[in-house]
């Protein structure tokens, strides 16, 4: 049994795709990524356009410098100190659920739209495994 429970090394990598697949979709092509949350089209030589852009792409560069740290983080992850994995655990369960919280609260009073569900719900998803992970006791 335990070999089927979710081990630290696989959430990261998980979190690691995750974060950086939105990270270069959100970087490369923010203005389609914004009309998948019904962000309103604006006309293209609209300065208001482009500040929502940029702020799409810095989103989506944060979004793939994360990942990538979590990436890097996920193969030394068992030669740390326990007291270390699980500040680092912690540290993702918050950032994850300050995400899925922010997402929830943009998605009633904004996006109403279906892509608005599934980035709350992969934020929660990931803050859910974090919880489990760090209720287990230290190894």
């Amino acid at each position: 049994m335990k070999g089927t429970a979710m081990r630290p090394n696989m959430l990261l990598t998980l979190n690691a795709f995750v974060f950086i697949a939105f990270g270069i979709a959100f970087a490369l092509y923010g203005p389609m990524m914004l009309a998948f949350f019904k962000v309103p089209e604006l006309s293209i030589d609209s300065v208001t356009y482009w500040h929502l852009a940029a702020f799409a792409r810095m989103f989506g560069a944060a979004l793939f410098s994360l990942g990538l740290l979590i990436w890097s983080l996920r193969k030394a992850f068992d030669a740390v100190p326990a007291e270390t994995r699980r500040g680092v655990l912690f540290a993702l369960l918050l950032g994850n659920l300050m995400c899925g919280i922010v997402s929830i609260t943009q998605q009633s009073s904004i996006w109403m739209t279906p892509s608005g569900w599934f980035a709350a719900g992969v934020f929660f998803l990931l803050t859910l495994a974090y919880g489990v992970l760090l209720a287990r006791p230290v190894s």
